[in-house]
């Protein structure tokens, strides 16, 4: 990798990972404790996310469990659960909070595909604002005679075969995750 283009590649790499973990909070029809993990908890006096509350499995595809650590904070968490709206509805069994997922209809299917595209498409801009603020940076040097005009075009170049890769890396995403919501 070309030393010039290795911190947009990082901040590139950073909006991908934020795309993946996005796609991967978006329900499918099956259980998936990164749906939950990030829920803010009130507890303590101060908010946490429900990964730093309890332990979250998936004992069966149609199922997540909350293992909550401190009985006392229980009510605290069912509660938050119900407020994320969901669309998941709590049973509490002692310390274990029992999260059934219910299939998804066709109708919110087509939602949760479009909620993918949109996701998609803000990590394309995310990627085309990093692009222009290289660009930006490099037009400034140019002009300050840090290098000349064919260097300015060779790092345009590379720069943007670096964001169709990423353009494309995006799309695979988006499109597998639809696949993954339009199987019933």
């Amino acid at each position: 990798m070309d030393p010039n283009l290795q911190e947009a590649n990082t901040k590139i790499q950073a909006a991908i990972d934020h795309l993946k973990h996005e796609l991967a909070a978006i329900r499918a029809g099956r259980a998936n404790p990164t749906l939950i993990e990030d829920i803010p908890v009130s507890v303590y006096g101060s908010r946490m996310k429900l990964l730093e509350v309890g332990t979250i499995a998936s004992p069966q595809p149609s199922l997540l469990t909350v293992q909550v650590w401190d009985v006392s904070i229980v009510e605290d968490v069912k509660k938050a659960i119900h407020e994320a709206n969901i669309g998941l509805h709590p049973a509490v069994d002692g310390q274990v909070i029992r999260l059934p997922i219910p299939a998804l209809t066709e109708e919110r299917r087509e939602e949760f595909v479009k909620l993918a595209h949109q996701k998609g498409e803000i990590c394309r801009v995310e990627i085309r604002q990093i692009r222009g603020e290289s660009r930006e940076k490099w037009e400034r040097a140019k002009s300050e005679k840090e290098f000349g005009e064919d260097e300015l075009y060779r790092r345009q170049d590379l720069l943007q075969e670096l964001v169709d890769k990423s353009a494309a890396q995006v799309e695979e995403l988006v499109k597998a995750k639809e696949e993954e919501l339009r199987q019933i």
